[in-house]
Order: structure tokens, then sequence, then C-alpha cells
């Protein structure tokens, strides 16, 4: 944080916390950050009450192992997938700080978005621009003035169950959200603490916590300087140009531009200055260059004293090593996540001896004594259609008269459907080689031709004879 006066600007001289109350600000990048941050939030809003391929947008649904991304279900043996989703997102974040700095902070970070467009907007219309809402938070409190911020607290509150059920219904489902909703909440007392432990979290962090988790808390800031180099991009005050500030004594009679209006503390939402040098607090958020310029404007001088620039003043480029890397190692993970989807079955079967006894003896249509194997096939359809399997036999294993025995064959399967598929296989104990006997079984797609038959190796096992 930075200093005002010869103290930190969001402690009081007792060391308190000061509620720092940002003054409104308008100007080229306000606009453009509001159309950007109501772009984010309808999106965040709306994925989850919204399908594609007939699955939610975006569901993580944990407990029940499924994940549906951009109309794409992946199941709990598609994690690998993952490291090339969360190596682009880490990548993409490092790149992006290489080249803008704080862009992340200032114009995407959900703290940052739903502060500045929803719980700041709502403080506007309850309490009126910052001059009041610092006389209500600096003067006693009065009758009136706690009706004001009941009302307030009263629509933080309603926002912030909006957003933890908006939040929840990515883990959740929507539909499964929406039927939870309708009912009691003692017939879903999970999901409803779930909930209510959300909202309280996003009430606490975005209507009273604020800029302490991006000051305090959040690591971004701290790594930052590992990220950045003198070419990258930061909200940068051009010292040469406004030093000495007017009202500063010096022996020079000459003065620099900055007219020492303090305009770009006040409308700080982390409350530094940004005249200090590049902070640790700053996340970029351009406040301060729109206020500067409109000051600068009113004196008739220069825009810009304030700007958005590299931090040595060179020209933007992407050509530097570090950026290269990045882009490289970017593009080689979203690569692999597309050969991986490309190359990855339709069908994704799992087989497994089914639990008791390994094996047992049965006697076939003409009173012969057989060996039985149970079988368990669990088989998922990964396609967007529904479509149907056959297990079979290989050539080599009908001949040993080897016979497979099931109660459904084919099987019927919805898209992202799965099903356990009990099966028996009966063969001659002499077929058997010190007890085993390895062998294929075929799993074919009726529906689909085109589509590879996968076979899975299957042990028959049996007494093992001396």
């Amino acid at each position: 944080m930075s200093l005002d006066g010869g103290k930190l600007t969001s402690i009081d001289h007792n060391g308190d916390r000061v509620y720092i109350i940002p003054a409104e600000v308008r100007g080229f990048f306000r606009r453009h950050r509001d159309w950007s941050q109501i772009l984010l939030l309808v999106i965040f809003l709306v994925l989850p009450w919204t399908k594609i391929n007939e699955h939610q947008t975006v569901l993580l649904d944990i407990p029940n192992r499924e994940f549906a991304l951009f109309g794409i279900l992946l199941r709990a043996h598609d994690a690998p997938l993952l490291f090339f989703v969360l190596g682009m997102l880490a990548l993409g974040l490092a790149f992006a700080t290489s080249i803008w700095g704080r862009i992340w902070c200032g114009w995407a970070c959900p703290q940052t978005v739903f502060i500045d467009a929803v719980y700041r907007r709502i403080e506007m219309w309850v309490e009126g621009n910052y001059i009041q809402r610092r006389k209500l938070r600096d003067n006693p409190l009065t009758p009136k003035a706690f009706l004001t911020k009941s009302i307030k607290w009263f629509l933080f509150v309603l926002v912030s169950s909006l957003i933890a059920h908006s939040f929840i219904a990515y883990f959740v489902g929507a539909s499964n959200l929406l039927a939870m909703m309708g009912h009691p909440p003692s017939e879903n007392w999970s999901y409803f603490g779930l909930v209510v432990f959300f909202t309280a979290i996003t009430l606490f962090d975005f209507a009273w916590f604020r800029e302490q988790f991006c000051v305090i808390m959040c690591p971004y800031g701290r790594i930052q300087s590992v990220l950045l180099d003198h070419s990258s991009m930061a909200v940068v005050y051009d010292s040469a140009r406004g030093e000495p500030r007017k009202g500063i004594s010096t022996n020079d009679k000459k003065t620099g531009d900055c007219v020492n209006c303090n305009r770009c503390v006040q409308v700080c939402p982390t409350g530094i200055d940004i005249r200090n040098g590049l902070q640790m607090d700053c996340i970029a958020c351009t406040s301060c260059i729109d206020a500067c310029d409109e000051i600068m404007s009113k004196v008739n001088k220069p825009q810009g004293l304030i700007a958005y620039n590299t931090l040595d003043g060179s020209k933007l480029t992407l050509k530097k090593p570090r950026a290269i890397l990045y882009m490289l190692a970017i593009f080689g993970l979203f690569f692999g996540l597309a050969y991986a989807l490309s190359t990855r079955s339709s069908i994704h079967a799992t087989l497994l001896r089914a639990p008791g006894l390994p094996y047992s003896f049965v006697k076939d249509e003409q009173n012969i004594n057989k060996i039985l194997n149970h079988f368990k096939l669990h088989i998922q359809n990964q396609g967007g259609q529904p479509s149907e399997y056959t297990i079979f036999l290989s050539p080599e294993s009908l001949s040993k008269n080897i016979q497979l025995i099931v109660a459904q064959n084919p099987i019927r399967l919805e898209a992202g459907a799965a099903q356990e598929w009990h099966f028996f296989l009966r063969f001659d104990e002499n077929i058997l080689s010190a007890g085993s006997l390895k062998i294929q079984l075929g799993i074919y797609d009726l529906k689909d031709p085109k589509i590879e038959t996968e076979f899975k190796e299957i042990t028959l096992i049996g007494p093992k004879n001396p």
C-alpha cells in the first residue's frame, strides 16, 4: 500500500482499516471496462443454464465423475485431459501477464468484476455518490442511515445468493438445482448448506473484504514480479513529466504537469498512489488513467501523464523470448488436447471379473461337465448420439468351443449413458494351460460401422492340473 501524507492510505492513525470508497470515474477505459464486465457477468450467469448436445454447457459433476465442456462429455477416466486444459490456463495467464501486465486483475478477475459491476453499483443506487457514501461511513449511525444500510445489505444478500446458486449450478447441474429448489431444504440438506455457505462467503468477500483480498490474500500479485519484465505493459506515471508536483517546495520555480490533486488516489479501488511507482497492490484497473486524463483536459495539458505503457517506455511487442516460449507451449498443449479428443474412442469399456467364485463347474445341454467364468463389462457411450453395442468372441476362441452366455446382446445406450453388462464364458477344462487361457472379446458399434472394433483381453481360469 502506498503512502499518503506519511501514512498508509488504507489504515487510520490507530492502525485500523479504512473502508475504501473510490470515487466514480468516467473516460475511455471506464466505458470499455463496463462493456467487458457486462459480457463476463452474462457468461458466468448464463453458461450453467444453457445446453450443447443435450448436455449442460459447463458441468463439473464431481460426485458422479461427469464433466461437460461445451458439448464434450468427459468422465473420470478422461482426467488426464485436464492436464492440457489447466496447463493452457496457467500458461495463458503467464503469457498475458508477460505482455499486458495485470490485465487479468483489472479486467477479468471475478473479484474485480463482481465488486465493480455489481456491489459498488448497488451502493451508488442506494447510498449515492462517493462523497455521500464517505459521509455515511464517517458520521454517526442515525435511523435514516441505518435504514439505508439495511436496504443495501438486503440487496447484497440477494445478489450473493444469486451468484452462489449460479456457481453451485456448475457443479450440481442447473436442472437438478431447480428441482431441489422446488422441495423443502430438509430433503437436500447438503446442497442447501453449500448454497448458504457460498452465499456467506460471497457476501463477506465482495461486500466487505473487497480490496483486502487483493492486497493480503491473492498470490498473483506476489508472483507478478516473476512474470513481468521491463517491456511488459503496466499503469505507469510519467515522473519525468509530472515532477516536481505543484505545491511541493523546490529550488527550481518550474513545476511538472502533476497538479497534485490526488484524484488518482481518490479513484483507486486499493487506495494506492500510482505516482510512487509500480506496486504489488495495483490491479491495473486503469481508473487512475481516466481520472488523470480528465484533470489534464481541464487544466489544458496533454493527456497521458498516467498511461498504460511498458515499464521501460519501449514499444509493446510479442517478439521476446519469454512470450514466444509461452506461446509455443500453449500451442503445444492445444494441439495435444485436440489430438487426444480426436483420437478418443466413442466407446469406453472396462472389463472386470465378477465378484464371487473365480470359476464354477456346470453341465451343458448334453450333460457334459464344463467350467464357467463370470465377467462384467462396464461400457459407456462417449459419443454424441445413441448407439447399439454387441460383444462377440474372436474366431480363435470359437474354434476352442468357448461359449458366450449373455442375457442381452446387443444393448442400446443413449449418448453419455453407461451400463454394467454381465456375461458368462463356458468352456472345456482341457483347453486350459496351467489353469488359465487368454482370449479376446470384441466390442462392436452397430450404429456406426466406421468405429473400429475394440478388443479386450480375458483370462479364463479353472483348476490347475498337477
